[in-house]
Parts: structure tokens; sequence; C-alpha cells
């Protein structure tokens, strides 16, 4: 185990390795996958490789920058917060970074920007970040994180680097789990239901209902399936008065949803990232990709409401009634 706790991923591992070494390091990157696989994890590691004073393109974890990069207190490291209703980036904070990326590093030879969650950015705010992208400093590289490519607009695409996160195996996925003190037998049971996704994995064991809103979500998604009203309202009807949970069942349904999208597109790239891919691909058969869009902005629209303290009954009531009509 490195002092990052990034475990396997080789391919994204070398790939930095190779830049360092070769001094051919891009400006730009896009670390995308599914939630809890670790993005902003590597994107940590991939500052610590570019700032580490080993220079080797492997961050050793033991010099003065790794070790600020550890504890998020480079100066050289900046970390952009989200400031819309609903995790996204508004245009005026992505702009603040466009105009002091000219300023040289403090201590390193890079200046590095982690702009994680990019998923729900919308496109004036994306565009704004594009003119940093196409022609950035040379001292400044920006990290990008997101559950999907497809999130972002292919002029950004086009202009960065992409590199994946992906599942660990179970005996990696234990020996990450382990670290955080977790019993041996809980841990295997988290691995059993949600494979290789650490993230994932150390939600259940901390507690949090992610099994639940797993469990709901599927069944929410079989009723859009089946065209069943009954089932779906009876399935929201469970979330009344838990807003915690009806809020991660309403992101987890919006990635079933954009996989479904991802499905019909017509590309070669079809990446999932929901936890029901298999509902996923039933459900891009059984409503058009017209369709899945609308549904798609029914529960956005209704997340950045429940947010925002709306009325949770007439919330779910509403998001079920509106479902039912675009089908």
């Amino acid at each position: 185990m490195d002092s990052f706790s990034f475990y396997e991923n080789d391919i994204l591992k070398n790939t930095i390795r190779s830049m360092v070494v070769k001094g051919r390091v891009v400006n730009s990157f896009l670390i995308y996958g599914e939630k809890g696989l670790g993005k902003k994890t590597a994107a940590d590691y991939i500052a610590a490789s570019l700032l580490c004073e080993e220079e080797n393109g492997v961050p050793c974890g033991k010099c003065k920058s790794c070790k600020m990069i550890l504890h998020k207190t480079h100066p050289d490291v900046i970390y952009a917060s989200p400031s819309g209703k609903i995790g996204n980036y508004k245009i005026d904070t992505l702009r603040e970074i466009v105009e002091n990326a000219s300023v040289m590093p403090n201590e390193g030879k890079f200046k590095i920007y982690i702009i994680a969650d990019m998923d729900n950015t919308l496109v004036p705010a994306q565009n704004a970040l594009l003119k940093l992208i196409e022609e950035p400093p040379d001292h400044c590289v920006i990290i990008l994180t997101a559950q999907s490519r497809s999130s972002l607009l292919p002029t950004i695409i086009s202009r960065v680097v992409s590199l994946s996160v992906n599942e660990v195996n179970k005996a990696s996925c234990e020996k990450a789990l382990l670290q955080y003190g977790y019993n041996t037998e809980d841990i295997r049971k988290s691995i059993e239901t949600l494979g290789g996704n650490i993230g994932k994995c150390k939600s259940y064991l901390d507690g949090e209902d992610i099994v639940d809103a797993v469990t709901i979500t599927k069944n929410i998604t079989d009723a859009i399936i089946s065209s069943d009203e009954y089932l779906m309202l009876k399935e929201f009807s469970e979330l009344t008065g838990a807003k915690t949970m009806t809020l991660q069942v309403l992101r987890l349904l919006c990635e079933v949803v954009r996989d479904a999208m991802s499905v019909s597109a017509d590309c070669d790239e079809k990446i999932l990232i929901s936890t029901y891919k298999n509902g996923a691909v039933k459900l891009a058969e059984h409503i058009s990709k017209t369709k899945a869009r609308k549904i798609y902005l029914v529960i956005t629209k209704y997340i950045e409401r429940i947010n925002s303290n709306g009325n949770l009954t007439l919330a779910l009531n509403a998001i079920c009634s509106e479902i039912k009509e675009i089908l």
C-alpha cells in the first residue's frame, strides 16, 4: 500500500509516472468513474506525483510536499468548492479559478486545481473553464473529476487526458477497509453486497443506509420499466419523512436514468456508473432517450427543491405523477 491508499488502477498510475519521468506532463486531466471508486483520492495521488520531491512519478509520502498534500495543506494544490444547490459549480466560481491561474505557484513546480464532482455543472459554467483548459499557463494543472465523461462538454473532453478509476478486487478492497478498523466479517458482507467499490463499502460499514437506498432505487426502476404506477407510488411513499434517504435514492435513480441514456446513445463508449446497470439496460429497451432525459430532469428538479427545504411529501407525490405522465 502506498501512502495515499490508492489501490490497483495501475493504468492510471503508470500513465502519470511515465509523464513525470519523461517530462511530458499535460495540463488538464479528467478522472472519471462511479461514486465511491476514489476519484478524489486519484486526484490527490496525481497532485502528489507531480509535486513529490523524489520526482520519479510516484509519491513517496514522506517529503514535505507529499505530507502537505496528505493533510490538504499544500499552498499549490487548490480545491474548488461547489456552491450550487444541487452540488454544482456556479459560473463565478470557475471564472475566479481562470483569473487566478496565471499566479505562479508558491513552492512547487506546478499550481494544481482540483475541481471535483463536475457532473451537474451547467454548460455556461463549463464554458467559463474552457478557455483555461485550451490555453493553460505552463505551471497550471487542472484535475477534474466526474462520474461520467458524458457530463462534460465535448470541447472539454477533447482537450483533457481522461483516466478512469475502477473497482478493485476483493482482496484489495478488504485490505483497504481493514485500515479503518472494521470487522473482517462485516467487511466481507459489504463486499459481497457492493463489490469492489471501497467508498460504497465504507458507507455501508459506517451504518449509512446505502443498501436500503439501492434496493428502493431498483424497485422504482423496475416500476418505471413496467409502467407500474402502484409500485412506483408505494416505493416513493416508503421515503416519506426521510429526507436524507430520499435524496440518496433520487441521486442513485439519476445515475440509472443517465446510464439508460448512455445505452441509447449513438456512440461506441457506453460506460455505466449506476448501482443497477442491468436495470438501466432494460430501461433503455422500454423507453426512448427523450423520455429518459425528461425523467432525469424531473428528478434533478426535485432534488433541488428538497435541498431547498421544499415539502417532502408533496415532492414525492409530484415526482411519481410527473414520471407517470412522461411514460
